[in-house]
């Protein structure tokens, strides 16, 4: 290939032209257009999912508090803050049943994101609104209960076992699990 005087070669032009990075700019920007509504429904949808399976890993850490230390252990929904937050049947209660606040390595109250537009809890096939917690008890065993957690993604159930107090999390509609 000839050089030029000015060192440059004389093969025709090699570089892109304005209206081809202007193509590529503006496909681009529509691909962006086309996944940032899917990723911001994938991030919602993760945080559901996180939600569901937090609150399952704290209802497993009372089962296994009660069963270590023969306490009755509760977790409880705080509704104006939207946090679940585990309290435990104090040494020294003067009435049994008297709970009380429970801090524990690793185990941190649940904050249920905004990406969750309705919390339900029922305890024994009853709404929970009337202050009832779920109940895990020494012996391992628990108070039947589902959390249903819904949102614009779909709908995450975290129901605990009565028998054995265990904790699962599955995903759909909480009429067909009930």
């Amino acid at each position: 290939m000839p050089i030029s005087p000015t060192g440059r070669t004389s093969g025709g032009g090699r570089g892109f032209t304005l209206v081809e990075l202007a193509v590529v700019t503006l496909l681009i920007v529509m691909l962006a257009a086309v996944a940032v509504p899917s990723f911001a429904g994938f991030w919602r949808a993760s945080q559901e999912r996180n939600c569901a399976w937090q609150l399952a890993a704290l209802a497993r850490q009372a089962r296994e508090y009660a069963i270590c230390h023969a306490v009755r252990v509760a977790v409880e929904y705080h509704e104006p803050e939207r946090q679940f937050r585990l309290t435990a049947e104090s040494e020294s209660a003067q009435v049994h049943g008297d709970f009380e606040p429970l801090a524990l390595a690793g185990a941190q109250p649940v904050d249920i994101p905004d990406a969750v537009d309705q919390v339900s809890v029922s305890i024994e096939g009853r709404p929970a609104d009337a202050g009832v917690p779920l109940v895990f008890f020494p012996d391992g065993q628990a108070l039947a209960a589902q959390v249903v957690l819904e949102g614009p993604q779909g709908t995450w159930l975290v129901n605990v076992v009565p028998l054995t107090g265990q904790a699962k999390v599955t995903q759909g509609n909480a009429q067909s699990q009930q």
